[in-house]
C-alpha cells in the first residue's frame, strides 16, 4: 500500500477517534497513537482480504476495569477483532460473546494488542468485552476495530 494511502487511513482513524461521543472521546496525543497502531494492524488485515466492518470503538479505563460494546455479526462470516492500547497500558484483554451471552472467542494473553478470530454460528447482536488488566497511569486509552472477509 502506498505511503500516502497509509497516512490518509491513519488521519481518518484519528479523526474518527476524536469524533467519538464526549464520554468516549480520546484526548491527544493518545488519539493519534491509537490511530497509528490501528492503521498498522489494518494494513496487514487488508493485505489478507479483510475489510473494516465496524469501529473504531474507543474509551479509557482504569486498571481492572471493563467495558462492553455491542455489534451485529453474521453467521459463518470470518471476523477479526483487533485491539490496541496506548503506551501506558501494559495488558488488556478482549472477549467476544454471542447473542445468548456465550463466550465464543477471547484473547487474554499478557499483551497490549489482543486479536480475536471468530466465525459466529448465529447472526445477531454480539458483545465485545474489554478488560484493562494493567495500566501504569489511569485511565489507559484503547481502541479496537472489527474486520471481516
Amino acid at each position: 500500500m502506498r505511503s500516502w494511502v497509509k497516512m490518509a487511513l491513519a488521519a481518518a482513524a484519528a479523526l474518527t477517534l476524536a469524533a467519538q461521543p464526549a464520554a468516549a472521546q480520546v484526548p491527544d496525543p493518545y488519539a493519534r497513537e491509537l490511530a497509528q497502531r490501528l492503521s498498522r494492524a489494518e494494513t496487514v488485515l487488508v493485505e489478507n482480504g479483510y475489510a473494516r466492518a465496524a469501529g473504531p470503538f474507543a474509551a479509557g479505563l482504569g486498571e481492572r476495569e471493563g467495558r462492553r460494546f455491542s455489534l451485529m455479526m453474521r453467521a459463518g462470516q470470518d471476523y477479526r477483532v483487533v485491539g490496541v492500547c496506548e503506551s501506558r497500558c501494559r495488558d488488556f484483554n478482549l472477549r467476544l460473546f454471542d447473542a445468548s451471552g456465550r463466550l465464543i472467542g477471547q484473547d487474554v494473553l499478557e499483551d497490549n494488542v489482543p486479536v480475536v478470530h471468530v466465525r459466529p454460528r448465529t447472526t445477531g447482536r454480539h458483545t465485545v468485552e474489554v478488560e484493562m488488566v494493567r495500566c501504569v497511569s489511569e485511565p489507559c486509552w484503547f481502541a479496537f476495530n472489527v474486520y471481516s472477509r
